[in-house]
Order: C-alpha cells, then sequence, then structure tokens
C-alpha cells in the first residue's frame, strides 16, 4: 500500500444512467483513463442494480428481474442451500462465484477493452458490502437477512469469494496492472440509528472477512455520515467518502485519519455533486476551492497537506446512476477536470 500515491487522479463511484454499454464505457475511459472502473448500469437490466448484481447463487435468495423485485425467501429448502453453499465455498474454486455477463456488463468490456487499458496506472472494480446488502435484502416478514446469523455468514463468505473472483478477473488483461477493489457500504450511515440493531465488533469482523479474500488495493465507498472511526480502524487502503457534505464529519476524526494516512491510507475525495441542478452550476474552479476548504479542516488539526494531496482521489460524492446521461456526463467531466487542476497545481510546485 505504501506505494499507492494517486496524487489527485480522478475516478468513479458506482453507477451511471446509461443503457447501453458501449456509450457508458466510452465516457468512462475518457474521463478516467488513469484509474478506469466498471459502471453500475441499472438503467440497461434491473440485475445491474448493486444488490441484484452479487446475487447470484446466494443461498436464501432469490431474484425477479421481471417484477425488479430482490428478496431473502427462507422456507423447507434454506437449510439444503446452506450446505450447497458451504460446499462450494470450501472448494476453493473462485469460477463457482464468478459475476455473470447480464449482471456485470460493463465489467466484462473494462476487461475487454485492451487497447484503453493501456494509459491506466490502476483498475478498479466494488462489490457490494456485507452491511448495506444484508440490511437491504429483507425476507418475506420484512426482516434484513443481517439479522438471519446463518445466512449472514453465508452472506459475507459470498460477497469475499465474489470480490476475489472480480479481482483476479481484473488482473488477467492489465498484464501486471495493480487492481483496487472498493466493497461499497453506504448503509454504514445507519450506524448508530436507534432503528438499526449492529453490533459494532461484528460490522468491522464482517468487512474484514471481505477485505482480507483480497490481495491488491482494498477500498470502501460511504457516501452519508458514518462513525468514521470504525471504518479508519479496519485494514481499508482507499476510504471513498462524500467531501461536499461530510468534511467536517470526517475531520472530527483527525486522529484515527492522522493514522491512516501515516500508514499509507488514502481519501477518495467525492467532491463533485451528483444532483442534477448541482452539477449543472457546478466549475471545476470552484469545487476546487471546496476541496482546498475541506482538506484544510484535516490540516488544522495537524494532518500534512502535501501528504493529503498525495494521498488523494477525486471522484463524484456518489454513483450517478439517478440522473440524466447528459448531467453523469458533465459530473465525469468536472472530476476530470477537478484533478487536471490540482495536478498540475501539484506538479508545479515541484
Amino acid at each position: 500500500m505504501a506505494d499507492f500515491v494517486p496524487r489527485a487522479l480522478a475516478t468513479g463511484i458506482g453507477s451511471m444512467p446509461h443503457a447501453d454499454t458501449r456509450a457508458a464505457m466510452r465516457v468512462m475511459f475518457q474521463n478516467f483513463s488513469a484509474i478506469p472502473y466498471w459502471p453500475q448500469l441499472p438503467k440497461r437490466d434491473f440485475r445491474e442494480n448493486m444488490y441484484a448484481q452479487f446475487s447470484e447463487d446466494l443461498a436464501g435468495v432469490q431474484i425477479d428481474p421481471a417484477r425488479e423485485w430482490l428478496g431473502a425467501v427462507t422456507g423447507n429448502d434454506t437449510l439444503a442451500q446452506v450446505e450447497a453453499f458451504y460446499a462450494r465455498y470450501l472448494e476453493e474454486n473462485l469460477d463457482l462465484f464468478a459475476v455473470g455477463q447480464d449482471y456485470a456488463a460493463g465489467l466484462y468490456a473494462l476487461r475487454d477493452d485492451r487497447a484503453a487499458l493501456q494509459n491506466a496506472k490502476w483498475i478498479k472494480g466494488q462489490v457490494t458490502g456485507p452491511i448495506s446488502f444484508g440490511l437491504k435484502v429483507v425476507d418475506q416478514n420484512l426482516r434484513p437477512m443481517l439479522y438471519d446469523d446463518t445466512l449472514r455468514d453465508v452472506l459475507v463468505k459470498h460477497l469475499a469469494r465474489k470480490a476475489e473472483w472480480q479481482e483476479r478477473f481484473l488482473s488477467q488483461p492489465a498484464q501486471g496492472l495493480p487492481t483496487i477493489i472498493f466493497v461499497d457500504e453506504p448503509s454504514l450511515a445507519l450506524i448508530g440509528a436507534s432503528v438499526v440493531a449492529l453490533n459494532r465488533d461484528q460490522v468491522i469482523r464482517d468487512l474484514e472477512e471481505v477485505f482480507s479474500a483480497l490481495h491488491g488495493l482494498k477500498g470502501t465507498h460511504c457516501c452519508g455520515n458514518t462513525d468514521w472511526s470504525l471504518l479508519l480502524e479496519t485494514s481499508v487502503d482507499v476510504i471513498s467518502f462524500d467531501a461536499l457534505n461530510y468534511a467536517e464529519n470526517l475531520a472530527l476524526f483527525a486522529d484515527e485519519v492522522k493514522h491512516f494516512v501515516d500508514r499509507g491510507g488514502a481519501l477518495a475525495w467525492g467532491i463533485v455533486p451528483t444532483v442534477e441542478e448541482e452539477i449543472a452550476r457546478a466549475t471545476p474552479a470552484a469545487l476546487v476551492t471546496r476541496l482546498d476548504a475541506a482538506i484544510a479542516l484535516l490540516v488544522k488539526k495537524g494532518i500534512d497537506r502535501d501528504l493529503l494531496y498525495e494521498r488523494a482521489l477525486i471522484t463524484p460524492a456518489c454513483g450517478l446512476g439517478t440522473v440524466s446521461p447528459a448531467a453523469a456526463e458533465r459530473a465525469f467531466a468536472l472530476t476530470r477536470g477537478v484533478s487536471e487542476l490540482v495536478r498540475r497545481r501539484f506538479a508545479s510546485s515541484n
């Protein structure tokens, strides 16, 4: 991880609103050539929804793409499904946990575009995290599957294998190109809420089980406010957050952030808005001003400014699947523009 010094390179987070895979990938490569990633395309197919995407062959879970429905269904055959899962898991055959092309067209498109990857320094993928998946997917009694101890263990191990398979899959065309696999956890924003009964130690344990399956760089994304010390306590290498809205909250954990960057950790500053009206008004220069102010909050707490910029990524605040394609494309261009301005300034000072 000590070699991960992105110096404000740009990359993307999660979804795009495009229904055509080639169009989405063209826009992605135009803006994120140094750290390309595969976008989720839920408008193309419900199976690209971030929860449906990793539900293939998951014990206790059923999907109905025609109805755009995904849920946990427990019954007389659940135990048999669980036993079959552990049998597959113990085989340690990653191909048994492959993500199908119908579930992630961009993943395959990223792997197959060897020419575009020639300009890349890293290659980025993502998997939905166990906490978010387990809270979002509920059974017939509306009980989140995370609260079922048996299904929770299956879910965590299933996602760990999916992440490990994806890392290997993306390494195949990359000719030694290092990978960054994000474990996306938007529901960590619910930590501490009275409606969610989550044990901190169990959350860290589940995240670490997924992280430990990865051999390259591992990241996580949370677009809401959370107990940032929880993530900073894990072995994660990159933390992606909404820097437009939650930079002050992150700065409350400055001691933990300092330890994180000192050990080689990087922050992905989600400084580009993902709301259509805000995207239309934004400019790269104005967003750089916002970024500088956000970083200054940590500098005031004693963290080295140069180190924060060296270990920075520039991203949108979250996925862009809910805006128009035109707005998403402008947000990508803004992200690239912020990155270029910061990197130009960084280069001129060295």
